[in-house]
């Protein structure tokens, strides 16, 4: 007797409940603590629908970021519809950092934290921090193209440059936060002077 044929719909919802109950386990314990175990029992599933998915702790992870560069690319289109100039966008991507460096201790972001510093020695983990470094740069980069062929900007430093300061700041504060806390760290005076900073290296014609 054949078994039941299951939907793809039903593999994506399964796919989605494993993932965040990974996320969950993640947050919780760490990347280095983590297991396939942990990730089982979370998600209540059985190993066999697990691995289905995933044969790795490692898989389990890079899907987790895909999943969240995908929700902050669609981020930036929403800001983007809805901002009336790219400075209004840029300056709202770089204020929504205020309520994310809040929950990072608490979010994925310190999990990143972990996975990379744990694993600086890492040539694999290397070869994916300049890719994460390049594509957050590379957000603020297109962010800053537009805006000068709409004669919104005028730069006092290259393009690439600029894009590379405002990802660099960021990943500073990030830093800062998860050593010594969101108040310490006073996040919202950094992001609002970083803000600034941003619109005097942009020379924004239009604010």
């Amino acid at each position: 007797m054949m078994s039941p044929k299951v939907s793809d719909e039903h593999k994506e919802q399964r796919r989605r409940q494993l993932l965040d109950a990974a996320e969950r386990v993640f947050i919780r314990k760490g990347y280095e603590s983590a297991t396939m175990k942990d990730f089982v029992e979370e998600a209540e599933m059985s190993r066999g629908w697990i691995y289905l998915y995933f044969s790795s702790k490692e898989e389990i992870f890079a899907a987790i970021v895909e999943r969240m560069d995908a929700d902050n690319t669609k981020q930036v289109e929403n800001q983007l519809a809805q901002s009336s100039s790219m400075w209004e966008t840029v300056a709202a991507l770089l204020d929504q950092q205020k309520e994310d460096l809040a929950e990072s201790s608490s979010s994925m972001a310190s999990v990143m934290y972990e996975y990379f510093i744990s694993g600086w020695r890492s040539e694999e983990r290397k070869a994916q921090l300049a890719g994460r470094y390049a594509s957050g740069f590379g957000i603020f980069t297109t962010l800053i193209e537009k805006g000068i062929e709409r004669g919104e900007f005028k730069p006092t430093l290259s393009v690439p440059l600029i894009a590379k300061i405002i990802a660099a700041q960021l990943d500073g504060i990030l830093t800062h936060t998860l050593a010594v806390g969101h108040e310490q760290a006073e996040v919202e005076n950094q992001i609002d002077a970083l803000i600034a900073y941003s619109k005097q290296l942009l020379g924004v014609v239009h604010p």
